[in-house]
């Protein structure tokens, strides 16, 4: 079977391809997915954001819920530290939490310290 990605775009300009689900970018039979669309492109799917965009959000947005939760705590820990996981999807965002065991992308691994 062969691999299927997602193209992004970074800040820079450049494009950076990565793996993702064959169902993320392949469509089901009889429907045709916005980006997907002739022979050579058939296992390439644009990203409708640039790498730098998604993956921002995304961690952003995950890290800030999770430090707003623990400083709300009555007595917050003297050291925090969240990991997750990020997959790469060919839906809206391109860039989802992957579920824990599942094939992820990137592993992301954020430490805070008390001075």
């Amino acid at each position: 079977m062969a691999s299927h990605y997602v193209q992004f775009e970074t800040a820079s300009g450049q494009t950076l391809l990565v793996e993702a689900d064959v169902a993320e970018v392949v469509p089901p039979t009889g429907v045709v997915k916005a980006g997907v669309g002739d022979k050579i492109r058939e296992t390439i799917a644009a990203a409708r954001d640039s790498l730098d965009g998604a993956m921002r959000r995304a961690v952003s947005a995950n890290a800030q819920a999770i430090i707003e939760a623990v400083q709300d705590l009555p007595r917050p820990p003297s050291e925090i530290e969240i990991c997750f996981g990020l997959k790469v999807t060919g839906e809206a965002g391109n860039i989802a939490v992957g579920k824990a065991g599942s094939d992820i992308n990137y592993q992301v691994k954020l430490v805070w310290k008390r001075p």
